[in-house]
């Protein structure tokens, strides 16, 4: 009984690692190109930063989903985020897949500054 138990014991644990590493649901980051961001993502950084989007660097942060065996996983988007150095200033701004501001760091946005 006790040899039962510890196979299962172990079974189990095997498993849980195996699901664990499968990163079903994780978010992740990956650089792409200016010519993969939306252009309403583009054209947000633009009307609102008064920055040319090809003038840095950006991120993608997305999340897999399987939708089932056999079948491809689905990369879902969360936010494209926007990196460039301005008079010695790291700026890092943030936007949602449809091109709505979420936050910004080193750099205020201007309406923000103009309404103090």
């Amino acid at each position: 009984m006790k040899k039962l138990m510890l196979v299962a014991a172990v079974w189990l644990m095997s498993a849980g690692l195996i699901f664990a590493q499968s990163g079903n649901g994780m978010e992740k980051m990956k650089t792409v190109n200016q010519d993969e961001v939306p252009a309403v993502v583009q054209f947000s950084l633009q009307n609102e930063f008064d920055l040319a989007p090809d003038a840095g660097t950006w991120l993608l942060r997305y999340s897999k989903a399987a939708t089932g065996v056999g079948t491809p996983v689905r990369l879902k988007p969360i936010a494209y985020i926007f990196h460039q150095k301005k008079d010695g200033n790291k700026i890092e701004i943030q936007y949602s897949p449809s091109g709505a501001f979420q936050r910004s760091r080193g750099i205020e946005k201007p309406s923000e500054t103009q309404s103090k």
